[in-house]
């Protein structure tokens, strides 16, 4: 319940909050689209520099290339089934 009691009387643990969604600004993603380009993994410095260029935390621009070689190995790999339904 609300008082971090369950039903059964037994103490909650507190869940940790998890960090909200960062909203990018199309200028942020241009950017780090534009640098994606010719650069899949980066440096921590080139890291540091585009963090403090573009106002955001080291771990934003981590978690952003992450998440966008995540995104490219998918549309690659829906092109490569595509191809392959193509063919049959």
């Amino acid at each position: 319940g609300r008082d971090g009691m369950t039903i059964f009387g037994q103490r909650q643990t507190p869940k940790k909050r998890r960090k909200s969604r960062t909203a990018f600004t199309n200028h942020q993603i241009y950017e780090l689209e534009k640098r994606f380009l010719y650069q899949k993994y980066l440096s921590p410095a080139d890291r540091d520099q585009i963090a403090q260029q573009l106002g955001l935390t080291n771990a934003q621009v981590i978690t952003w290339f992450q998440n966008r070689r995540a995104k490219l190995k998918r549309d690659l790999e829906e092109m490569k089934a595509d191809v392959e339904s193509a063919k049959k």
